[in-house]
């Protein structure tokens, strides 16, 4: 007859038959809470899941930054070179402190001349004006008459004074004139000429001062304000290219409006007396005295001197 086997055997087979159950059962639960947890196709992600993308670019190092982060990091450099040698720490140290000290005095003598640049005005060279020899001061007068009306209302006009002066401000003519016509406006107020003055034996006839004008008035270049009343009363008549004229001359006149005059100029010639006044603060023509015609011939000469350079190109 057979023996029977023993229960021993029986129960470790159960035991290790539950063991394993029990192993396949946690795997089982595992498996199940990963698919749980993982995310489907269609599922949109959570917001808070992936942080959002900085899109906003980095600013870009200036020339300035450029530098002292190219001398930090040679700084770098050398003191991890010099950390196996520690006897040259001390020049290191003194090599990399001096490059600092230069590059900082670089950048502010830079800064310097930066600012220099914007408060520093600009070097002109001024050109002075070249002497006028005696020969060139022969050639130059300067004119100016007086004048005083005759017929109905004195608006016709004859002359009563006229003043020559040289370069130098010296007269070299003046004399009063007689006046044939009856004289209706003596203009005293102006010219400064009275009755007394006309009929005195000072004054000289038309034709004597006419001449007299004529012969100083040869081959010189003549200088004056308005000089088309002075040759209209004088009878005579002088070369264009000879005249220096302050009240035709551009820049010292006066622009306007071409539509606002009936002759549509563009400009307008100025009064000696505020030319005078503007360019010489030279006082000429006070009020409540008269005109002298040897101050208004100055005036003009003077005009003319101060601006002689760009006048005479412009011509």
């Amino acid at each position: 007859m057979c023996q029977p086997q023993p229960l021993t055997s029986c129960t470790t087979i159960e035991a290790n038959a539950r063991l394993r159950r029990s192993r396949q059962w946690k795997d089982q639960s595992s498996e199940n809470l990963n698919t749980n947890n993982a995310p489907t196709a269609n599922a949109t992600p959570s917001k808070t899941a992936t942080p959002k993308k900085n899109s906003r670019r980095k600013r870009r190092p200036t020339k300035k930054e450029q530098k002292q982060q190219q001398l930090e990091s040679d700084c770098c450099d050398t003191s991890s070179t010099a950390s196996t040698s520690p006897s040259s720490d001390e020049s290191l140290s003194s090599n990399s402190n001096k490059q600092l000290k230069k590059s900082n005095s670089t950048q502010r003598r830079k800064r310097s001349n930066k600012s220099n640049k914007k408060t520093r005005p600009k070097i002109v060279n001024i050109i002075s004006a070249p002497a006028v020899s005696a020969e060139e001061k022969a050639n130059y007068i300067a004119l100016d008459c007086e004048m005083v009306g005759i017929g109905p209302g004195g608006h016709q006009s004859r002359l009563a004074r006229v003043s020559l002066v040289n370069w130098d401000g010296e007269t070299v003519y003046d004399a009063l004139v007689q006046v044939v016509e009856k004289v209706t406006d003596y203009r005293t107020f102006v010219s400064g000429i009275t009755e007394e003055d006309l009929l005195s034996d000072e004054a000289v006839t038309f034709d004597e001062a006419q001449s007299a004008v004529t012969i100083l008035l040869q081959d010189k270049i003549l200088v004056g304000h308005g000089l088309k009343n002075d040759f209209h009363v004088l009878g005579l008549t002088h070369p264009w290219y000879a005249i220096r004229d302050t009240a035709k001359y551009e820049p010292f006149m006066k622009a306007v409006d071409p539509s606002s005059n009936p002759t549509g100029a563009t400009h307008i010639p100025k009064k000696l007396k505020v030319l005078a006044k503007d360019k010489l603060g030279m006082l000429i023509q006070e009020e409540g005295k008269p005109h002298s015609p040897e101050e208004d011939a100055m005036a003009a000469l003077e005009l003319y001197k101060k601006h002689r350079g760009k006048w005479e190109k412009a011509m």
